[in-house]
């Protein structure tokens, strides 16, 4: 029964670290007080949109993205590396069968960024100019019947 409580309370504090801790520590800090505020920061967005070219507004989303997953990764490796070390300290098979749910969960993560990475790569496979067959070779009337 200790097990199952200890491997709950690893899972049910697994997801408040990765899921619930930026929000108050990162973006809580970014949000509007009042719908004046929300105006404002509205405006100033548009106008930094207006500033800014689109590689440059896609580079900063990119960068977000990169700080999520690394604060993604780094939370789940603590919690892999403080379940680990209470299996050792205490000896419990609980605290293990923990550990062993935090690398998995680590693992599933890596491997749904490849493969969004895989179909992000596939999405912007371009084809050479050079590999197109050329429009002047097709013909722009097809005879039907003679």
């Amino acid at each position: 029964m200790e097990a199952i409580v200890v491997v709950g309370l690893l899972v049910i504090g697994g997801v408040w670290a990765v899921y619930l801790m930026p929000v108050v520590f990162g973006e809580k800090r970014d949000t509007a007080m009042s719908s004046t505020d929300a105006f404002d920061r509205w405006s100033h967005s548009m106008a930094d949109v207006q500033k800014r070219s689109t590689a440059q507004l896609a580079a900063s989303n990119r960068e977000l993205i990169r700080k999520r997953r690394r604060r993604t990764l780094s939370a789940l490796g603590l919690l892999t590396v403080a379940s680990l070390a209470m299996a050792w300290r205490m000896g419990s098979v609980a605290w293990l069968m923990g550990a062993l749910l935090f690398v998995s969960l680590i693992v599933l993560y890596v491997a749904l960024l490849s493969q969004m990475r895989q179909r992000r790569d596939e999405r912007l496979k371009v084809i050479h100019v050079a590999e197109r067959p050329p429009e002047w070779e097709e013909p722009q009337i097809k005879v039907i019947a003679r």
